[in-house]
């Protein structure tokens, strides 16, 4: 305990006599450890969001040259003729309209859907207050809820109409919306000259979506102008990419930390150079390349856990100013940055690890100290 007390004592009056050296290896260092926990931190956040996707059973209509949902136009006969084909395989078939508005400074999806189908098909949960029963009514979703000062009972300016805020409601990944209000309310506010722009298929439990899809997407009324998609088809997508980015933030994250070695390396290269003498005089009092390996590496290790907290206090500040003023992912999915105490510990074992590599670099350095020809 005395010798491991007075290591630690040795080391840290080295590092104060070497202040402006330390205290930028520190900075440089703190550097590659908030990349680490930056990467570390928005793989979790990606891996939290992808775990949202649900399956559905539904099927959705769209216009063939659409690329947003709401350039698509359709009307109730493409709907009976989906219908006709597969009467066994579809339970109903419901329209929506969909818009994307720019509301209260932010671009928001809108969509109007009969009220009978919030609950069931879309499997909209209410989280508070009630779905609309009067006229001018919605419910917004309580992630938009949360990322503004609406509430139960608020007024939102749609497209020059005032509505009233009657519920909040949790979406599946399928059909996240910040505003939903009912078919008929849409139709007022949107006029019908284009018709509406989703149809939407609910499957009975038995059928298979994919089977249905390929029926449907052969008939010739539907295949000369409409696509045929499963509902979870962009949300398996977005789960994929996602999938992707979770393992390339991973490995990032851990490439991010090998800059530890050359960086120990090169302080601790320019210490040996700095301080050839005094080492020569240790060499010669008795200390072996072993015990200066110890030296050094606790000198390295306390660079890297005052690094590792530094960069793991500017994380903090980061984090916290990300998802107070500025939140990334979409005002339905945001992303939360948080971090994690095992990825926290995991990277502090890495850095250890891989300063401890940067320490074992300089072997060759330390041997070529020769305390017989130094004085030469």
């Amino acid at each position: 305990m005395d010798n491991m007390r007075s290591l630690v004592h040795l080391t840290l009056k080295d590092l104060i006599h070497d202040r402006w050296h330390s205290l930028m290896t520190i900075i440089s260092l703190a550097f590659v450890v908030l990349a680490y926990l930056l990467l570390a931190t928005l793989s979790r956040a990606l891996f939290s969001a992808g775990k949202q996707t649900r399956i559905t059973n539904n099927l959705v209509i769209l216009a063939s040259d659409a690329i947003d949902p709401m350039d698509s136009s359709l009307n109730e006969e493409i709907l009976q003729i989906a219908r006709d084909i597969a009467p066994d395989q579809i339970q109903r078939a419901f329209p929506t309209l969909f818009r994307h508005l720019i509301i209260g400074g932010r671009i928001l999806q809108v969509r109007a859907v009969p009220l009978d189908e919030m609950s069931s098909a879309l499997a909209l949960t209410l989280v508070q207050g009630s779905f609309p029963s009067g006229p001018r009514q919605i419910v917004i979703g309580e992630e938009i809820a949360r990322d503004s000062s609406w509430k139960i009972g608020s007024t939102v300016n749609i497209y020059g109409t005032d509505f009233k805020v009657t519920g909040l409601v949790r979406a599946s990944e399928n059909n996240l919306a910040a505003l939903w209000m009912t078919y008929i309310e849409g139709q007022k506010l949107f006029g019908m000259n284009r018709g509406f722009q989703v149809g939407y298929l609910p499957l009975v439990p038995s059928a298979d979506p994919e089977i249905v899809r390929a029926r449907l997407q052969a008939d010739p009324h539907i295949s000369a102008l409409y696509t045929i998609y499963l509902e979870n088809t962009v949300s398996n997508g977005y789960s994929e990419v996602n999938h992707n980015l979770v393992t390339m933030s991973g490995i990032m994250a851990v490439v991010s930390l090998l800059a530890i070695t050359f960086g120990i390396y090169n302080s601790t290269n320019l210490s040996l150079t700095e301080r050839s003498h005094e080492i020569c005089l240790l060499r010669l009092v008795g200390f072996t390349s072993a015990k200066l390996h110890v030296i050094l590496f606790a000198r390295a290790l306390l660079l890297t856990f005052a690094a590792y907290g530094l960069g793991w206090v500017v994380l903090k500040v980061l984090s916290f100013y990300q998802n107070s003023h500025a939140p990334m992912g979409s005002s339905e999915a945001p992303l939360i940055l948080s971090q994690s105490l095992t990825a926290s510990l995991v990277g502090l074992a890495l850095a250890s690890a891989f300063a401890f590599l940067g320490v074992l670099l300089t072997t060759g350095r330390i041997m070529a100290l020769n305390p017989l020809t130094e004085g030469d």
